[in-house]
């Protein structure tokens, strides 16, 4: 009995161990999807104007309008949080996560953690695979979530530059702005090509011998 007892509380604790180490590796990618672009915008801020003080507000009403009006366009670009970073400055530095930016980061961040799962369902089949280009790709795509990032610097008059985030890292006001224009697109590529590894993994996975 006792030994039956424990052979069923060790087959327990593997059917439950990959789902928990799954869940943990998804939420804590996806965390770091959403908490990067916001912290590197405030040290670049930090860096630039020598002091950070945070203010935001949830502008609610300019949802609520684009949900009324039926306009996806408009909806996409919708933020949901809007934050200054230096408060009561001349320059209104500010970030904002938008409903396409919640969508595509939380996509971005999901389709990392796959391939990193896979990556390490494949090499408990097979300990001599190596994951060349992993880390790298990972990073490129947390990097481009950056660049993507909601960003903007506005005088006190209103107005201001798109690529905030770009502009204080040393790119020209017109290029960052450029190049924030394009971050949509570039993000969905990286997603798209996320997906394409996760499924040829997939494929390896199934038709790898265990060792």
């Amino acid at each position: 009995m006792i030994t039956k007892i424990t052979l069923q509380s060790v087959h327990a604790s593997g059917l439950y161990a990959r789902p928990t180490r799954n869940g943990l590796i998804v939420a804590g990618i996806v965390a770091v999807a959403f908490l990067l672009p916001p912290s590197f915008y405030a040290y670049l801020v930090w860096r630039q104007f020598g002091f950070l003080k945070l203010s935001g507000y949830m502008p609610y009403e300019e949802l609520l309008q684009a949900l009324v009006a039926g306009d996806i366009a408009g909806l996409f670009k919708t933020p949901l949080w809007s934050m200054n970073m230096t408060s009561g400055f001349l320059l209104s530095n500010m970030y904002g996560l938008t409903v396409g930016q919640l969508i595509l980061t939380l996509a971005m961040g999901v389709a990392i953690a796959l391939n990193v799962i896979a990556h390490v369902d494949l090499r408990r089949v097979c300990t001599a695979r190596q994951a060349p280009g992993t880390a790298t790709a990972a990073g490129s795509g947390l990097l481009a979530t950056v660049g993507a990032s909601s960003t903007g610097i506005m005088g006190c008059c209103g107005s201001g530059l798109g690529g905030g985030v770009l502009a204080l890292a040393g790119i020209g006001a017109n290029t960052a702005n450029a190049i924030a224009g394009w971050s949509a697109p570039v993000q969905m590529a990286f997603i798209a090509g996320f997906v394409l590894q996760w499924i040829r993994l997939r494929r390896k996975l199934k038709t790898e011998p265990a060792v």
